[in-house]
């Protein structure tokens, strides 16, 4: 029996340490810790993510400072950016840099376009409530977002120079959080969920609730009174609705000033109310409108469904509910909001109740409690991949699923330490309905298996389980792995089970796939460390989440993830869809159409090769052939990627232009509307025009600012604009993910053994940890902005070798070199309406030590 693991940083294999290192258990590195006089070296680099930038004056002593606290002062930041900071009242956050005279205010200067959106994420505005302004070049304010949510926005009306201010909220008792700024191109704001100023509540209407006991003998009218407000409808010991005087001079209907006025004032009373110790809650009345036209907020960030021509998958079928995807992983959040409606029954065969965190082995409860880890933060990787197979679609929020309708069972084999062999056989028995330790079989079987996870051993024991499901009729996917290595990884190297590499934005091998002879096909796997499109995100896959750092419930929430983890269940899902149209497909139908060509898009060489397999999975292309072409497939023009950034430094970036349909296509030379911009063929095809073409920017003679631009490619069947951003400056802004510590710990134990930290020079940290006794650890890194001494939680940076998406053991028997890897900011993207904290019991963590 050996053990298997998703692909993603699970679990540091134990509880991560229960208490601070002390210095002398410390390696040294960057000149802050003093090497053991025995014992071996390890060093490499850490590579920030493209696009990152760190709030100057952060709570950690250690790192590099430089006040941001004015206008006057104010830190210069790229465009699109993703900034990482901190911010607290005196008195408030752990201790440090600015806890005893407070950092209230962070200011930064940014070069914008017309209409770009910024959104700030609070890490937890429970305890600080951050508000966001902008303001022009003459210093006057043109946008702000003073709401009481986890987000907050604010639009530039004009291209040109802006300054940001991030505030803290005071209020009685001192607050403090981390938060990210992002900035990028093509957002809307309604990704951002409700936050003031979108014109989405009544301005000067309020409800509230007393808390009981405190309205004995009032009636509400004088408890409205008493708050500085009038009574307008409720009952004393239930929510009322309150109003707020209107500003003076200002009339019923109201300019467009006034009322902006009128929705400021109606939440700052929001706010006060909610110091109150006699009120129990304080909120908007929100307007709630018939939607016509929904969709998913987030949908425009999932690029991933684009690049496989899921949209016109769409036109033909959206999946059905009798279609049934089984995910094999560490369970799944059945109460997180776009996932309701799309979870069947499911089970838990964890059989060891110590792995299984939940109190007992096999129960019918695929309940994910988390499994530890990175600092503390489950991983929560069945609900990602289950939210990529089947997130509820066109219902307003969140995220799109590839299947808008199909029926997800939920199979828990991996918890605290991973998942074994044995268990991981009974829940394929079981999703096939075919006897297994539950001692029962599911009414309906499943139709497709996904298996995100994997190692390196061969077991002839899971050969012949794989057998025996396959015969079932079941089809099996799995991950390919993350090593970048041509290792057979298991389950996906046994014969009958579909092997999934990835590629990123660009379809471009991801730099952590692995490859090999047992390849069959890629999918979007994406890419952490780049922002390729601009949009002030990672190019990670984005889907359904939780955060348990803070303590149960878990918050449930949108992440970022890379990995063939997150490839796999866009292959899952896409074989769904051609299951709704056809349900008699079986295995064998599915083996026939990937050698013929039908089910994807060849990359790389001609025909199969060992890093895409047989090519990229097209989903139209693949449900127009389960069809058996009962549903003409016409041409359609895709160009991948969607979007383009050129950051400060970019110079040339390629696009790939192609048929994403059938019959013929004929594509134009691309023309843009900017004299900055060049776009040339590279490899085309001289008849149709399809193939890849290299687009140029040039700086010369342009002011310093931000350049936007847009690259449009009409053809034979439809059109396509693709927009571009630059930016001039003479600033050195190389990427910059905050002042890391690196921290070796013990695979065992899952206990950091050696630390080291460091600065980021040119967008690089280099490391050293001295000292290091033999054995086998894993490697992780991060900032402490809040220096609470935990790296890794809330809106910190994070990295792990070789990427966070599967932690790979370091072997130390020698000294190593070249131990390098990617860190940067945690973009979350939370639900609306819910805490992005929440209290509880404090959870085992990732600490560092001091210096």
């Amino acid at each position: 029996m050996h053990s298997l693991t998703p692909d993603r940083p699970h679990p540091l294999h134990a509880v991560l340490a229960a208490a601070m290192l002390a210095l002398t258990g410390c390696g040294g590195g960057g000149g802050d810790s003093t090497a053991a006089s025995t014992g071996y070296t390890l060093s490499g680099s850490i590579q920030a993510a493209a696009g990152n930038a760190v709030d100057s004056d952060v709570n950690d002593p250690f790192a590099p400072y430089a006040s941001n606290d004015s206008v006057a002062a104010a830190q210069v930041i790229p465009n699109p950016v993703v900034v990482g900071g901190y911010l607290n009242q005196p008195g408030g956050g752990p201790d440090g840099r600015s806890r005893s005279s407070g950092d209230i205010s962070d200011f930064y200067r940014i070069s914008m376009a017309t209409n770009q959106l910024v959104i700030l994420n609070i890490a937890d505005h429970v305890a600080g409530d951050l508000d966001l302004f902008l303001y022009d070049e003459g210093n006057t304010l043109v946008d702000s977002s003073e709401g009481i949510g986890p987000t907050e926005t604010v639009t530039a009306p004009l291209a040109g120079t802006y300054y940001l201010e991030v505030r803290i909220y005071a209020r009685a008792t001192p607050g403090a959080s981390s938060y990210t700024l992002t900035l990028g191109q093509q957002l809307s704001a309604a990704q951002s969920g409700a936050s003031f100023p979108a014109d989405d509540f009544v301005p000067g209407e309020i409800i509230a609730r007393f808390k009981p006991g405190s309205s004995a003998g009032k009636s509400a009218a004088v408890q409205a009174a008493a708050s500085g407000l009038a009574y307008k409808a409720g009952t004393t010991g239930r929510a009322l609705l309150l109003t707020l005087p209107r500003p003076a001079g200002s009339n019923a209907a109201g300019s467009a000033t006034e009322r902006r006025q009128y929705q400021r004032e109606t939440i700052q009373a929001i706010k006060r109310l909610r110091q109150r110790p006699d009120v129990e809650f304080a909120e908007p009345n929100y307007l709630r409108r018939v939607t016509l036209a929904p969709g998913d907020t987030n949908y425009p960030l999932q690029w991933h469904y684009p690049l496989i021509n899921l949209p016109q998958a769409w036109d033909i079928t959206t999946g059905t509910d009798t279609v049934v995807v089984a995910v094999i992983d560490t369970g799944i959040l059945t109460a997180h909001p776009d996932l309701q409606g799309r979870i069947g029954p499911g089970y838990d065969f964890i059989s060891d109740p110590t792995n299984a965190l939940d109190g007992d082995g096999i129960d019918p409860d695929p309940e994910d409690p988390g499994d530890g880890g990175v600092a503390g933060n489950s991983s929560f990787h069945g609900t990602h991949v289950a939210g990529t197979i089947a997130a509820a679609t066109d219902n307003s929020i969140g995220v799109a699923g590839t299947s808008w309708a199909t029926t997800l069972m939920p199979l828990r084999t991996l918890g605290l330490n991973g998942g074994t062999s044995y268990d991981i056989m009974q829940a394929l028995l079981y999703a096939a309905g075919l006897p297994n330790d539950s001692g029962g079989v599911p009414v309906q079987r499943a139709d497709i298996v996904n298996l995100s996870l994997g190692g390196y051993s061969f077991s002839q024991s899971e050969q012949n389980v794989i057998d025996q499901v396959r015969g079932q009729g079941v089809m099996i996917v799995a991950a390919a792995g993350n090593d970048a290595t041509s290792s057979l990884f298991y389950p996906a190297s046994y014969n009958g089970v579909l092997s999934v590499s990835a590629v990123d934005i660009n379809q471009q091998a991801a730099p952590y796939s692995n490859f090999g002879a047992a390849i069959d096909l890629a999918a979007p796997g994406g890419n952490t460390a780049a922002d390729v499109n601009g949009d002030g995100y990672p190019d990670g896959v984005l889907s359904t989440s939780g955060d348990d750092s803070s303590g149960s419930p878990p918050q449930y929430l949108y992440r970022f993830l890379q990995g063939t983890s997150m490839a796999t269940p866009h292959v899952a899902g896409t074989l769904a869809l051609m299951k709704a149209v056809t349900p008699t497909l079986t295995p064998a139908d599915i083996d026939n159409l990937l050698l013929n060509g039908q089910l994807t898009t060849d990359l790389g060489t001609p025909g199969r090769d060992n890093v895409f397999g047989y090519g990229l999975i097209d989903a139209h292309r693949a449900v127009a052939a389960a069809q058996g072409g009962i549903t003409p497939v016409p041409p359609t023009l895709v160009v991948s990627p969607s979007a383009l950034n050129f950051s400060t430094l970019g110079t040339t970036a390629f696009i790939s232009v192609a048929n994403g349909g059938g019959g013929t296509l004929t594509v134009n030379p691309p023309t843009d509307d900017a004299g900055w911009l060049n776009v040339v063929p590279a490899v085309t095809d001289p008849v149709t025009g399809t193939g890849s073409y290299v687009v140029s920017v040039s700086r010369n003679r342009l002011a310093e600012g931000t350049y936007t631009a847009t690259i449009t490619i009409s053809s034979s069947a439809n059109s396509i604009q693709v927009p571009v951003i630059m930016q001039v400056t003479l600033l050195n802004q190389d990427a910059d993910a905050g002042y890391h510590y690196i921290l070796l710990i013990d695979q065992a134990s899952g206990v950091p053994k050696y630390q080291a930290s460091a600065a980021a020079a040119n967008g690089v940290y280099q490391y050293t940890l001295n000292g290091v006794a033999a054995g086998t650890y894993e490697l992780l890194a991060g900032t402490d902005l809040d220096n609470d001494g935990i790296i890794c939680v809330g809106s910190e940076a994070c990295g792990g070798y070789i990427s966070l998406d599967q932690l790979t053991p370091v072997t130390v028997a020698a000294d190593r070199t070249g131990l390098d890897f990617n860190s940067g900011f945690n973009v979350v993207i939370t639900t609306a309406g819910q805490a992005s904290a929440t209290a509880g019991v404090a959870r085992p963590s990732l600490e560092r030590a001091t210096p």
